[in-house]
């Protein structure tokens, strides 16, 4: 009889143990997702920060008013329901995978940063034809004022990647042979 009550008290603590221990993996899991969404939002907001900014000096782009009227739509269909935190979630995923593989929405944003900042890109593509397109992307995003998060984002790349792709970049706009090294650099000290 003894060993019965041992043997249900033994069941009976493994199953509150099994049972607290998945509350705590859940509750991590739910806190890691809450993280996750938060630096997405994060990136969203400077995302959209950034291009109204460069929308502002520049007349007839729609970049930034686009995805500013895609969030707040998405947020004014779901706001007050369960839904609003996914919907917005993946309509920031789609922005920000518009901006990693949509050709015409980064050629929009070159165009902008051309016409805003003196021609900043043709100058440097002028400059520098044979580097690889994630270098002149990470120039264009840093010239955009795009903070390191989102650039690491958007080219799916780990900060401390991006920061040495970025310090070479200098090194290697300081180290050319161009009559627009001071210009080039001085745009990416913003």
């Amino acid at each position: 009889m003894g060993a019965l009550a041992l043997l249900i008290t033994a069941i009976l603590a493994t199953l509150v143990l099994y049972f607290w221990a998945r509350k705590a993996q859940l509750e991590k899991q739910l806190l890691q997702e809450r993280e996750e969404n938060d630096r997405i939002m994060s990136i969203a907001e400077d995302l959209q920060g950034r291009l109204n900014a460069l929308q502002g000096r520049q007349k007839g782009s729609d970049i930034g008013l686009d995805m500013l009227d895609r969030l707040f739509e998405q947020y004014y269909v779901y706001e007050g329901t369960d839904n609003l935190q996914p919907k917005v979630l993946k309509e920031v995923r789609t922005l920000v995978e518009g901006l990693r593989g949509n050709s015409k929405l980064r050629q929009s944003l070159e165009k902008s940063l051309n016409d805003s900042h003196d021609g900043v890109m043709k100058r440097f593509r002028y400059a520098f034809p044979a580097l690889k397109e994630e270098d002149y992307l990470l120039y264009m995003f840093t010239v955009a004022g795009f903070s390191s998060t989102t650039i690491s984002t958007l080219l799916e790349k780990d900060k401390p990647y991006v920061y040495n792709r970025l310090y070479r970049l200098k090194e290697r706009i300081k180290n050319a042979d161009t009559a627009d090294r001071d210009f080039l650099l001085s745009q990416l000290e913003r």
